[in-house]
C-alpha cells in the first residue's frame, strides 16, 4: 500500500507542476521501485521496532546502491534510477549516497523525497504510529530548505490534505485501480503517444 500511495502522491505533485509525460513515466517507475534494494536488507533491520544503531543504519543505507544494481541492466526500468539513486539526498547536501544539494538533485528525486517522508510520517510503521496529516505537513514545512526543495514542499502542502483524506481511507484494491488508471495513461503517452486502452 505504501508503494501505491507514494506513487499516486508523486503523480499528483508532478501534475501540479506540469511534468511532461516522459518525466512522469520516470517518476512513476522511480516511485514504485524506490526501495527495491531493500530486498537485500535483513528483516531484523527493516522491521526493527526501535531506533537503528549506527551499524544498522549503515547497512540500511546500502539499499540505495543495491537498488541501482538491480535496475541498472534493464533498459525498460532505467528511467527509475534517478529516484532510486537520489531519494535520500537532501536539499542542503547532507543526504546520501552522494551528498548532492539543491538542483544538483534530479527534479524527480526532489519530488519523491517529499512524498516518501510524508507517507512515512502519516502511516503506521513497525517503529511508530501514524501522525496526522497536519502534523506531518508541519514537519515538511520545518524541513523545507534543509531536507526538501522549498518550492516543491510548498506546492505539495497545498494539495496534500485532500489527497491524504482519499488515499488513507482507500483499500489496497482501490489504490491499485487508481494507480493503474493514472499510470497507464502516462506510459502510453510517453512511449507511444497514443491513448491508453483499458483491459477487457
Amino acid at each position: 500500500a505504501h508503494n501505491f500511495r507514494v506513487t499516486l502522491y508523486s503523480i499528483a505533485l508532478g501534475e501540479s507542476i506540469g511534468l511532461d509525460s516522459t518525466a512522469m513515466r520516470a517518476l512513476i517507475l522511480g516511485a514504485f521501485l524506490h526501495d527495491v534494494g531493500k530486498i537485500g536488507i535483513s528483516d531484523n533491520i527493516l522491521l526493527k521496532p526501535g531506533k537503528l544503531t549506527e551499524e544498522e543504519f549503515a547497512v540500511m543505507r546500502t539499499h540505495v546502491n543495491l537498488g541501482l544494481d538491480i535496475l541498472h541492466d534493464s533498459d525498460w526500468l532505467r528511467a527509475a534510477l534517478e529516484v532510486v539513486g537520489n531519494h535520500h539526498e537532501k536539499y542542503d547536501g547532507s543526504g546520501y549516497p552522494q551528498g548532492l544539494s539543491g538542483e544538483q538533485i534530479p527534479l524527480n528525486a526532489r519530488i519523491f523525497a517529499i512524498i516518501d517522508v510524508f507517507d512515512a510520517l502519516a502511516s503506521v510503521r513497525p517503529y511508530k504510529q501514524a501522525m496526522s496529516c497536519e502534523a506531518s505537513l508541519a514537519i515538511l514545512r520545518k524541513e523545507a530548505g534543509s531536507h526538501f526543495d522549498p518550492a516543491l514542499t510548498e506546492r505539495f502542502c497545498a494539495i496534500a490534505p485532500k489527497l491524504h483524506q482519499r488515499l488513507t481511507h482507500a483499500s489496497e484494491a482501490e489504490l491499485n485501480r487508481w494507480l493503474h488508471d493514472k499510470g497507464l495513461r502516462y506510459f502510453f503517452a510517453a512511449a507511444q503517444h497514443t491513448p491508453a486502452l483499458r483491459p477487457a
